[in-house]
């Protein structure tokens, strides 16, 4: 009988202690997800520029996009569903080939060499 109580015991611990390297084992090997957005992700979106196309209305055949105003004046509000938050006096700055654009997104007229980073800047 005592025999068989630490047959028991031994292979509950067993189970258990195998369990635990399991656990261990997947939790390392799965990408983690987290509930905030990844700033490489979420608070950067860039794109080549094409020939005769404004860097807005190329943005809008690649993202989903929200502006406030409209052609020339409109202003990005949010890019694939991360919006620039006002409490944080945040905002959408568009970049083209890694300097602040002169001119808004409606206006630019990219080229294909062009490269067009959009990201959340603060002020």
């Amino acid at each position: 009988m005592k025999r068989n109580i630490w047959a028991i015991v031994v292979v509950l611990v067993i189970i258990v202690a195998g369990g635990f390297a399991y656990n261990q084992y997947v939790s390392n090997s799965t990408p983690s997800t987290s509930a905030s957005p990844s700033p490489t992700t979420s608070d950067q979106f860039s794109y080549s520029g094409q020939d005769g196309q404004t860097a807005l209305d190329l943005l809008k055949s690649k993202a989903t996009v929200v502006t406030s105003g409209e052609g020339v004046n409109a202003f990005v509000t949010s890019i694939n569903g991360r919006a620039a938050s006002d409490s944080k006096k945040e905002y959408w700055s568009f970049l083209v080939n890694g300097a602040a654009a002169s001119v808004g997104a409606g206006s630019y007229t990219t080229k294909s060499t062009d490269t067009i980073l959009w990201k959340i800047a603060t002020f």
